[in-house]
């Protein structure tokens, strides 16, 4: 839901914030690409479709509208764009449900399935851990990332928890989501078809 949390603000010359009627057809817009996005995906049965084409859906307003907006700085003189967030009752509203989602997932079957695993999954956690610090170290020193925001772009999980997770802690979402969308984007469109292959094969 966090993927439908970003819109675009003008702020014209003076520094006025834009009126609620304003701020309602921003984020009417990108709930309305959000969705529109999250439809075409599901409908062409992409794994997470629902999830992933409602980022891309929310992206591509994000950027249409951060385009007129800045064809209208041109013309107009006004003030440079900036990203905000949806109100904040509707991302609340957002989150709940995605923790409503997640919860009932979890069951005692589901618990229970963890304890006979649990040596091959503490290797598991150790080395997920390894390969997150040295990501978040690069994404530091190389790119100049702040370590909260690296931290989260490097660690694993799904969008749905991530993004959530990186707006409480302030972090930078526009870097969080490329470097997650990234790597859905690669399991689901390349790895996930080439395992597939593989087991067909077999």
């Amino acid at each position: 839901m966090i993927n439908k949390t970003q819109v675009v603000k003008q702020v014209d010359s003076s520094g006025a914030k834009p009126t609620k009627g304003e701020s309602f057809k921003s984020s009417a817009l990108l709930l309305a690409g959000g969705f529109l996005g999250a439809t075409v995906f599901t409908l062409l049965q992409i794994p997470a479709g629902a999830l992933v084409g409602s980022v891309g859906g929310a992206m591509v307003v994000n950027a249409l509208v951060a385009r007129r907006l800045s064809k209208q700085k041109k013309q107009r003189g006004t003030s440079a764009t900036h990203i905000r967030a949806l109100p904040r009752p509707l991302r609340i509203t957002g989150q709940v449900l995605l923790g409503v989602i997640a919860g009932s997932q979890l069951t005692v079957y589901t618990l229970e399935q963890l304890f006979g695993v649990l040596i091959p999954m503490l290797g598991y956690v150790v080395a997920l851990l390894a390969s997150t610090i040295l990501l978040a170290r690069y994404l530091f020193i190389k790119f100049g990332i702040d370590p909260v925001t690296a931290v989260i772009s490097a660690m694993p999980g799904g969008l749905s928890e991530i993004l959530p997770f990186a707006q409480r802690q302030g972090a930078q979402l526009h870097a969080v989501l490329t470097i997650h969308m990234f790597r859905v984007l690669v399991v689901v469109l390349i790895v996930l078809p080439i395992m597939i292959l593989n087991l067909d094969i077999r």
